[in-house]
């Protein structure tokens, strides 16, 4: 199944790989995060993620450029990401 829609800038060399907050201010992306924060904070289960290496760095300096844990971090974009594909806003 291929989807057709315009579904932001792509990050890395897989189809899946795309920026879905493209478009978004930095107050809009700031105002999803924080809202996330309090969903993030209910039962958890820990797991283990293998992630490129490239992309965890990534996500690290961007974690850190907004002033939280990369786990934190990784949580709250899978969230709203995952929020976002579910409205079909892509």
């Amino acid at each position: 199944m291929t989807n057709d829609r315009a579904i932001g800038q792509r990050f890395g060399p897989e189809a899946h790989q795309y920026d879905p907050y493209e478009g978004m201010t930095g107050d809009e992306f700031v105002a999803e995060v924080e809202a996330a924060f309090t969903a993030a904070r209910k039962h958890q289960r820990a797991i283990s993620l293998k992630l490129p290496e490239e992309l965890l760095e990534r996500t690290k300096a961007e974690a850190s450029r907004h002033g939280l844990p990369y786990q934190t971090f990784i949580k709250v974009v899978l969230e709203k990401s995952l929020d976002r594909l579910g409205r079909g806003r892509v």
